[in-house]
């Protein structure tokens, strides 16, 4: 390796990123960690931290505090305004994001769902829980909930194959009207972590969503958790609005 000092990072750098590519370092895959890399190529380990950074600007690994340094997947991009009705139902109108449901059930609102969805607690109404997936891989953990007052055989017609938003327009003829959407972060249990192959502690954005029709009709919420590393949300403000697609 050469010893110029401002090539050394650099070097780091493009061996591990062509690591990546090859396979050898696979998505979700802890890198070595600093001191390795330091034995590994000789250098000090300003060195490495370096590389390590400029990896990590790029998105191309994530760091765990206390834990490592992990390869990340690429992330998608989600705009505000677009036909995909921003939020995490971005991914499902690719085409390209089949899902398994682990949940479908009609149950009893409690107070916060029924907060939600503006109902009395104890009405009726029907959960599908999915895990969706994007290039063989989970990438969130989807709840939506939707009142039996609203589209009583929501159950029979919500399949794998289908997109919410296709189903509710093309065979509800429910048009969209406001959705608003709360985005906070949240960090992955166990159990979530098992569903989305990730690590126990892993970062993610929690997606909080109510939907009306057109005609203002409060049609479902939903509960949605994304994998930090695979998503980015992007808005486009001008005159201190959020701008449509």
């Amino acid at each position: 390796m050469s010893s110029q000092p401002d090539l050394l990072y650099a070097q780091i750098e493009h061996n591990l990123r062509q690591r990546i590519i090859s396979g050898d370092l696979s998505i979700g895959e802890k890198i070595p960690t600093e001191i390795e890399l330091c034995e590994k190529y000789s250098v000090s380990r300003i060195t490495v931290r370096r590389a390590i950074q400029n990896l990590v600007d790029e998105g191309i690994l994530y760091r765990l505090r206390g834990r490592g340094t992990y390869v990340s997947a690429p992330k998608r991009e989600i705009r505000k305004g677009t036909k995909s009705h921003f939020g995490y139902h971005a991914f499902s109108e690719n085409g390209a994001s089949p899902c398994r449901i682990i949940e479908k059930r009609i149950l009893s609102a409690d107070e916060k769902i029924a907060r939600k969805l503006e109902l009395n607690p104890g009405a009726e109404i029907q959960l599908v829980k999915r895990i969706m997936f994007e290039d063989n891989l989970p990438i969130g953990i989807d709840e939506v909930y939707i009142p039996t007052s609203v589209i009583p055989d929501f159950l029979d017609t919500m399949h794998e194959d289908v997109h919410l938003y296709e189903l509710l327009e093309n065979h509800y003829a429910i048009q969209v009207g406001v959705e608003e959407l709360k985005i906070d972060v949240a960090i992955a249990r166990e159990d979530e972590a098992k569903l989305l192959s990730c690590i126990n502690g892993a970062p993610l954005f929690l997606l909080d969503k109510t939907m009306r029709s057109k005609d203002g009709t409060l049609v479902h919420y939903s509960r949605s958790l994304l994998r930090g590393d695979r998503a980015s949300f992007v808005f486009s403000i001008q005159d201190g609005r959020i701008l449509e697609g």
